[in-house]
């Protein structure tokens, strides 16, 4: 998952699509939810953010800190060779920064599909052939794990 994902589970009144059902529905099936370190940091500023501009009350902001640490999401800790992945997803997703090329390499490395809430990132995977980036604000989305069993990024 990416951090769009998870801000959209903690704070689905400021988010444009509530994910906490596909994280139920992961628990459920006891399918393991991993992301690169960057999502930790990703997801902290962007509470921060909310809080700075007023959208968020410290104590709310504490809570989704603290249901961060409880969505169980699995830190795969980075490699060399995953920056370098990352630096080569950024270049053919036409993107000046790495970071969705972090989520996109752990994802492609562990050969699972990687659930954003960014519809740019998951149309430029489109467009790109590849059908595992999923956004999650599609109609009727219902992770393959929930079959499967398989890991979600």
């Amino acid at each position: 998952v990416d951090a769009s994902t998870v801000i959209a589970a903690l704070l689905p009144t400021l988010a444009p699509v509530d994910t906490l059902d596909l994280f139920t529905a992961w628990r459920r099936t006891d399918t393991a939810i991993l992301a690169p370190p960057l999502l930790l940091a990703e997801c902290t500023s962007a509470i921060r953010r909310y809080v700075h501009s007023g959208l968020l009350a410290g104590e709310e902001a504490a809570t989704a800190l603290a249901d961060l640490a409880a969505l169980d999401v699995e830190i795969v800790p980075d490699t060399h060779v995953r920056c370098r992945a990352a630096y080569d997803w950024a270049g053919r997703l036409g993107q000046v920064r790495a970071y969705d090329g972090f989520y996109c390499a752990l994802a492609e490395e562990v050969a699972a599909a990687l659930y954003t809430g960014d519809r740019r990132l998951a149309n430029a995977g489109r467009q790109l052939g590849v059908d595992w980036i999923i956004w999650v604000g599609e109609p009727s989305i219902l992770p393959p794990a929930a079959e499967s069993g398989e890991s979600m990024e």
